[in-house]
C-alpha cells in the first residue's frame, strides 16, 4: 500500500507499507506505479522524481505509460551459497 502526496508537476513523495514486510523506506516498483498513477490522473508531468525517506527514484512515463527508473544504487548486503544447495535445485534455476 502507497500514500502518495504530489508536491508539484514534477515531484511526489510517497510512504510504503509491504504486507508481510511492514513500513519500507524505498521502493522501486512502488516508485514506479505511484508515478504512473500520478501521471494517468494529469496530476504531474511525464518525469518525476519520488520521495520516499529512504532515498529519491526518477521515473520517466513514455507515451505509452513504459516506466524508465533512474537512480541510485547501495549494498545492502552480503551472502555465500553453498554450492550443496545449488546441486539439489531443479534444472534451470
Amino acid at each position: 500500500m502507497q500514500f502518495l502526496k504530489v508536491l508539484d508537476r514534477g515531484n511526489i513523495q510517497i510512504e510504503i507499507w509491504e504486507r508481510g514486510a511492514g513500513y519500507t523506506l524505498a521502493s522501486g516498483s512502488s516508485s514506479s506505479a505511484a508515478a504512473a498513477v500520478a501521471h494517468r490522473l494529469g496530476l504531474c508531468d511525464s518525469s518525476i522524481t519520488v520521495h520516499m525517506p529512504g532515498g529519491e527514484l526518477t521515473i520517466q512515463i513514455g507515451p505509452d505509460f513504459s516506466v524508465d527508473m533512474t537512480g541510485p544504487v547501495a549494498r545492502v548486503g552480503e551472502a555465500a551459497l553453498d554450492a550443496e544447495a545449488l546441486a539439489a535445485a531443479p534444472e534451470g534455476i
